[in-house]
């Protein structure tokens, strides 16, 4: 047993970390705001949480239409697991997104909702007819460019996250001595910016792909919904 984890990458045990103090302080925000009466003044500490919550329902709705209520809070779950993974150099740990595996796993849990939703959407007949369309011939080339999206979200993820450390370490090379007073900052903006940039790319094209699995029907509604709006 003390083989195996002292095998295990430091990124896993970030991770552990992280998904930890995540379940607690959301246990804890959670009984705060069963507390809030909806008649008093909004507290400042859930502004945020207001704001966070709103835009994850809005991009949702925008592109799942009806479904939006299903999806919705894996979305949230997801920015915010991306985002303090992203950034969680800062506090000294290890990148979870720096680590391949964990990336493969992420992108894995977002190629299978972008399948469950033509699923759901098409029914299990209509989702498989698509992979012939719109020739037979064509179905392994529908099949790879399917199985690729996870591969390049998990590649693209961890690919821009390590390059934060690349540019510190070229400004460290570049600068000597002269650039560990300012290297922290540095550190701070690439993580901070880098970590940003690349959660956003990873939601939207997770909510984008499984948007486009919709049947012509949903796709309809949603259009019509969005207008009316």
């Amino acid at each position: 047993m003390n083989l195996i984890l002292q095998a295990l990458p430091n990124q896993i045990y970030s991770t552990i970390i992280i998904t930890v103090v995540l379940c607690v302080i959301f246990i804890i925000v959670g009984c705060r705001i069963k507390k809030v009466k909806p008649e008093d003044k909004t507290p400042i500490w859930l502004v945020p949480f207001i704001i966070l919550v709103d835009l994850i329902n809005n991009m949702t709705k925008d592109n799942l239409g009806k479904l939006w209520r299903h999806y919705a809070p894996y979305f949230l779950t997801l920015a915010i697991f991306l985002f303090i993974a992203n950034i969680s150099g800062i506090f000294g740990l290890s990148s979870p997104t720096s680590y391949l595996l964990v990336n493969a796993a992420l992108a894995f849990l977002s190629f299978l909702v972008i399948q469950l939703t033509g699923i759901i959407s098409n029914g299990g007949k209509a989702y498989i007819k698509s992979f012939f369309e719109p020739i037979f011939i064509l179905l392994p080339i529908n099949l790879i460019s399917e199985i690729t999206l996870p591969v390049s979200l998990a590649l693209r993820l961890m690919g821009n996250i390590m390059s934060g450390g690349v540019l510190s370490k070229m400004i460290f090379g570049l600068a000597g001595w002269y650039a560990i007073p300012i290297l922290p900052v540095f550190n701070a903006i690439f993580d901070i910016f880098f970590g940003l940039i690349q959660t956003v790319v990873f939601l939207l094209l997770t909510i984008m792909f499984a948007g486009m699995k919709l049947n012509d029907n949903d796709k309809l509604e949603n259009i019509i919904e969005n207008n009316t709006n």
